[in-house]
């Protein structure tokens, strides 16, 4: 296994979180293509941070009814 100044992000913390996640790092091809794919979506997540929003309203949110109309047809008598 690698150490983290072998492979920047397949270090040996890396590989023991996705051990203890249940991931397979069983060899190093395995763990390059985890950490790439990691790194892919640490990415994406980053830009999403760096939307700003601080100008847009937030949509209504919906809130179901808590009690139901009785459909038509469906009286009691």
């Amino acid at each position: 296994m690698s150490t983290d100044s072998d492979s920047p992000g397949v270090g040996e913390g890396f590989l023991r979180m996705a051990q203890a996640l249940g991931l397979d790092v069983s060899d190093e091809e395995r763990a390059q293509d985890l950490a790439r794919r990691v790194g892919l979506m640490r990415e994406g997540l980053a830009r999403l941070y760096e939307i700003d929003v601080s100008g847009a309203e937030s949509p209504s949110a919906f809130v179901p009814s808590l009690h139901q109309e009785p459909s038509a047809g469906t009286g009691r008598g």
